[in-house]
Formats: structure tokens, sequence, C-alpha cells
């Protein structure tokens, strides 16, 4: 059976609640400030009032003195959330294993390190998603074939089990590999990592590399004028861009943009309109292969949006995630229901996204089955639609109020 792009997200590792009193940093994770610095971070919303009226505080109360008691914890959580800061360094311990020796790359891997995998942290009522940006620095564990031997033997012993000793601080919001989707991911840096045995005996320590904030500024911003789909650009003008259409797909439509489109946009160039989608009742319905294209044009015949749709034979998402984040790098924005819809760059307009339940950013991907009646009929494995869209995010700005 294949998995589905929802079951690509792991199930998470449990937390091991029970705090080490040797050491003052074995605290229990304050659940509450975790969640309380992601929504100072990221502008994400809390209710304050309803989070404080369903807090215990308020609930032990009684009716009389309910109004008071939860105006009383709603102040608290705010002046809480105005002092939550980056800075505050995290510990937490979390159950984990480490794989089997990988021969070809010589090294074993760190369970809760690979992509798809999260801390589930319960605060307010809600599920947050705890993962980490500079996770797979810290997955691998390299060895020799020489010592890997010794080392499995020791894990074996443990049933490759342990127990995962992880100090953080939270940096944002969402996960940079597009792994782990869905509301309240937050996104922290690993600072420090111990594996340990049963005893509480050291078995690795690998070595982290924080996101520092140098390697960050040497990150270059995204840039729409740079990034391409399937090697197309916005900010061309729209004869270059029709002749490089007409000369690899052939006939090219030039069209008006509609009466509802985005302001700004003036018309449009299609090719094979429609022609990558399987539709109930149609003849011959699109097979793998198939290119569609939409170009969107300002007044002054300049592409102001792209988007490349093609039909492939059946492709695992997790391999589509993996090559899109190769190639554009840490993911803004991720979603996953029916499909999985990746966005990179600034927010736009949500009148310019493909799809309104997938990231509302300059640059999306997006991954779905393109499933007709008569594949399943076959019992045939459907076919997947890959549609990718870039944005001028810059010119959408300045004319999104017009």
């Amino acid at each position: 059976m294949r998995l589905t792009p929802i079951t690509i997200v792991r199930v998470a590792l449990g937390l091991l609640l029970t705090a080490a009193a040797a050491r003052a940093q074995d605290a229990q994770l304050d659940s509450a400030l975790v969640a309380l610095t992601y929504h100072k971070l990221t502008g994400d919303a809390l209710d304050v009032n309803a989070v404080a009226a369903q807090s215990e505080a308020v609930r032990r109360v009684s009716e009389f003195d309910r109004r008071d008691a939860t105006a009383a914890e709603a102040a608290r959580i705010q002046a809480r959330l105005a002092g939550a800061t980056a800075a505050h360094e995290f510990f937490v311990r979390v159950d984990d294993e480490i794989s089997q020796y990988d021969h070809d790359r010589g090294e074993f891997s760190v369970g809760l390190f690979q992509p798809g995998y999260y801390v589930p942290v319960q605060a307010f009522g809600q599920e947050y998603r705890l993962v980490f940006a500079n996770a797979e620095r810290a997955r691998p564990i390299p060895m020799p074939k020489e010592q890997a031997r010794a080392f499995d033997a020791k894990l074996q012993s443990l049933g490759r089990r342990v127990t995962n000793e992880i100090r953080f601080r939270i940096v944002g919001g969402g996960d940079p590999a597009g792994a782990v989707t869905g509301p309240r991911v937050v996104r922290a840096e690993l600072l420090g990592v111990r594996l340990l045995d049963r005893a509480g005996q050291v078995v690795y320590t690998p070595t982290i590399a924080p996101v520092t904030a140098a390697a960050a500024a040497a990150t270059p911003a995204f840039d729409a004028a740079r990034a391409d789909v399937a090697g197309f650009r916005v900010g061309v003008k729209a004869k270059e861009l029709e002749g490089t259409l007409r000369r690899l797909f052939g006939p090219v439509t030039r069209g008006s943009a509609g009466s509802n489109a985005f302001p700004g946009y003036a018309a449009t160039l299609v090719v094979n309109d429609m022609g990558c989608m399987s539709l109930p009742g149609r003849r011959r319905n699109p097979t793998p292969g198939a290119v569609c294209v939409t170009a969107f044009l300002d007044g002054d015949d300049v592409v102001r949006a792209i988007r490349v749709e093609r039909l492939f034979p059946w492709v695992d998402a997790e391999v589509f995630r993996r090559a899109l984040v190769q190639k554009y790098g840490p993911v803004a924005g991720a979603e996953s229901g029916s499909g999985m819809s990746l966005g990179w760059g600034p927010a736009v307009d949500a009148r310019l996204v493909y799809d309104r339940s997938g990231p509302h950013t300059a640059l999306t991907a997006h991954w779905t089955e393109d499933d007709d009646f008569m594949s399943r009929g076959l019992n045939r494995a459907a076919d997947v639609r890959v549609v990718l869209q870039l944005v001028d995010a810059e010119w959408a700005t300045a004319h999104a109020t017009r």
C-alpha cells in the first residue's frame, strides 16, 4: 500500500516527563513558555482570554470568583507573552532510537532528527509540534565499519533505544524541511544534544553546529527575479516567454486576465489549458508527460506570475519534498491533506495563490494524485500532478491595494 502524504509525517516520539533532580536544567519542560515564545516570535495570535478561561487556575474557583480569576490569569499569561524571548534556553528529554548502520553512508542515524519527526508539546489545550532547524547536523553518527560493529552490538543490547537530552531555543515557526505540516509548528535551534542509555551513561554526543546569525545572514534572501520554475522566470517580457513556450511546447494562446483578476493583471499566455487534469466524462484524460503553462502579464506586457503543471508517473511525496528542498532551500511554509504543498519566499495576497489551503508565498509547489475512474477500476497506480507557481512578490505588493 502506498503512503499518502499525511502518513509521511511520522508518529512523534514520546516525551519523558520525569525530571532528573541531579541537575538544575533537568527540570520539566516549560510547555507554556514554549508556546508563548512561538506566538511572540511568529505573530500567530493567541486568544489570551480564552486560554485563561480554560485554565486550571480559573476552573477550580467558584462561579462567583470566576470573572476576577479569568482577568487575573489573562494578565499573567499576557505578561509572560510580552516577556518571551528567543534568547531563552529550554531543556527536554525525549525517548529516541538509533537506526541500523548504513553501510553505504558509513553512519547510524538518530531517529528524532530525521525529516518528519517532531516533539509534541501540549500547552493551552493544543498540540505544538517542535522541530529543529539544524536537525540534519545532529542526525548522523558517522563511524568506520570496524568501530561501528562494536557500537552496533551495544545498541542491540539497548534495543536501540536511548534517551535524547536536548538543549534548544526557539527561533520561529514552520519546518524548514517541509515534512512536518499543520498549525503551530515550532521551529527551534539545537544548542546541545546527548544520547544516554537506561543507566544515564552517555552513548554518543553529536557535534552541534548552531544556526548562528552570521550563518543566517550568509543565506541570500529569496529573490523572485532569480528564482525559476522549470527554468521560467518572472519579470521578463511576454514576447520573450511566448517564443520560448512555442518552441518547447507548441501553440500558445494569448487571452484576457478576466474581470476578477488580481489588480494589475492584464493578460495571460496559456499552453495546453486544462490539459493536465483528469476530468470525469472526458474521452481521453492526460497521461504522464503532459505539460501546461499559464503566465500572467501586466499592462506593460511583463510576466508577473507563472504556473507550470506537469503530470508524472507515480512518485512518492517524500521524493518530491526532498527534491524541492534541495533546489529551493529551507521551506517557509508547508501543508498536507489530500496532497502536499510547500512554499518559499515572502507572503503574497491570498488572491494570487494557486491553492488557498497551501502556503501563501511567492513560490509554491504542490503534489497531488491525479486519480481517474479508469485507474481505480484497473487497480492502477494514480499519476501525480505537480504544480509550481512563482509570483513577483514585490510587484504584487505594490498592486495589492489598487
